[in-house]
């Protein structure tokens, strides 16, 4: 009798996994994201000191921010009237205004309009005429630095002059506001309130400094972005998750950066400032001058923010995957309305600028690229797992989850009702508070 069963099938073999990577690629990718890591920082600080040092527009706008605060104006004020007394013979000139019987009394007089002095120039300096020529010296000197720090300046490169701040406008219009005679603004010498800045033998120093700096701020940030795509190519069958990696690498760079600017400039203040008494306005000066550092690095986090939220919606999670499923049929067949719904969300970020990165061109074309580029690699996944998807089965799967989730309120008021029953059969609960109680669960639903 021949035996007339059927060969079982074979079993099927088990869907393939993700590749696996040998161990010098792995530790190569590794590298890749750590280097990039600190390639960042390191293009964080450059980005800063580019912007801060060598743009006199910058420099301009935070000095007028230095002006604005009051710890620091009060420095100045006590600064620019100690000019006006080192250089000008103020008791003497009160001692020859007095009588002969009150000539005594101009050591305290004049000692009594200093402090006069300080108060109005405080008030002076907040007055915006002053302001803007404190921030027009400010940005000559800039100017003056940048042009020498590219080797535009012909009296430092002949003559060996040192880059100064003037402020001897400021120090002249005090002496006038204080009505002090007109013979003694003449007396005033051309170098009164000047605030040295450099020497002319650290003009070679400043210039390849410059010159590097320059370089750094623009070679640093495509190395590092180039290192991090890099590694997401070469982690074949892990890309997903090497991606997330690079998003939380571009986050932590920005808040190392923001971690470094508190604790240096707490060093800073307490290695310059000598008396407590002037370490406000040295935290002032710190905090204004690297207010830019901040917001480079404020960019580092928000540009890795995305990213990491694009390789957690193409993770296997399962809320991940409900949403793919959710979104394939539109990513598939309404590309434009896709588009138009993601670009009225970068506008909206556009227009509401969080941060300076969003209100500047490079950036905002960067991260356009990177959602175009973002948005298209989502489409393309959802397509390839999910071809069939269609909105009426999307639908359908979303009324049978409401169903479900409704169902499972109802059972667990039916649960708390049977509950309550039971206290009011065995005289726990009264008429009236089994009712409430009834009442507080049901709401204003009704349980069928």
């Amino acid at each position: 009798m021949t035996d007339t069963a059927e060969t079982p099938a074979p079993p099927k073999a088990a869907a393939p996994g993700p590749a696996r990577l040998s161990r010098g690629r792995r530790y190569t990718i590794r590298a890749l994201l750590i280097v990039a890591t600190i390639l960042t920082i390191l293009a964080i600080f450059a980005i800063w000191a580019n912007r801060q040092v060598l743009n006199a527009h910058n420099w301009g706008n935070t000095s007028t921010a230095l002006l604005q605060n009051q710890e620091i104006r009060t420095q100045l004020s006590a600064f620019l009237v100690d000019q006006v007394y080192a250089n000008v013979n103020v008791t003497g000139e009160v001692q020859s205004a007095l009588p002969q019987r009150l000539k005594p009394l101009a050591g305290p007089a004049a000692n009594g309009l200093r402090e006069l002095a300080e108060n109005r120039m405080n008030r002076l300096l907040q007055r915006p005429r002053i302001q803007e020529a404190w921030r027009a010296a400010n940005e000559v000197t800039a100017q003056q630095f940048i042009n020498i720090a590219e080797g535009k300046s012909r009296a430092i490169t002949q003559q060996g002059n040192a880059v100064v701040l003037d402020l001897r406008p400021i120090v002249v219009q005090l002496t006038e506001r204080l009505g002090l005679p007109n013979s003694l603004v003449d007396k005033i010498p051309p170098n009164a309130g000047a605030i040295k800045i450099m020497s002319g033998n650290q003009v070679s120093t400043l210039q390849n400094g410059a010159n590097a700096l320059r370089g750094l701020a623009i070679v640093l940030p495509l190395v590092a972005f180039a290192m991090f795509a890099l590694a997401v190519y070469l982690a074949q069958g892990r890309r997903r998750k090497t991606l997330l990696f690079a998003g939380i690498d571009l986050m932590l760079a920005g808040l190392i950066v923001l971690v470094a600017r508190r604790l240096i400039g707490n060093g800073v203040v307490e290695s310059l400032a000598q008396t407590d008494a002037i370490k406000p306005a040295a935290h002032a000066t710190w905090s204004i001058g690297t207010d830019l550092l901040r917001n480079v690095a404020q960019a580092s986090i928000v540009i890795g923010i995305p990213v990491v939220l694009a390789a957690l919606l193409a993770g296997s999670t399962r809320p991940a995957t409900a949403l793919r499923r959710w979104a394939a049929p539109w990513l598939r067949d309404s590309p434009v309305a896709v588009y138009t719904v993601v670009g009225v969300v970068v506008l909206l970020v556009i227009a509401w600028g969080p941060i300076p990165a969003t209100r500047q061109v490079i950036p905002i074309l960067i991260m356009i690229v990177l959602v175009i580029v973002g948005v298209e690699a989502l489409r393309r996944l959802t397509a390839e797992e999910f071809p069939n998807a269609t909105s009426e089965a999307t639908r359908a799967s979303l009324r049978a989850s409401v169903a479900r989730a409704r169902g499972s309120v109802r059972g667990g008021r039916a649960g708390e009702l049977e509950r309550l029953s039971a206290l009011h059969d065995k005289g726990v609960l009264s008429d009236e508070e089994f009712a409430a109680q009834k009442a507080s669960i049901l709401g204003d639903g009704v349980l069928t």
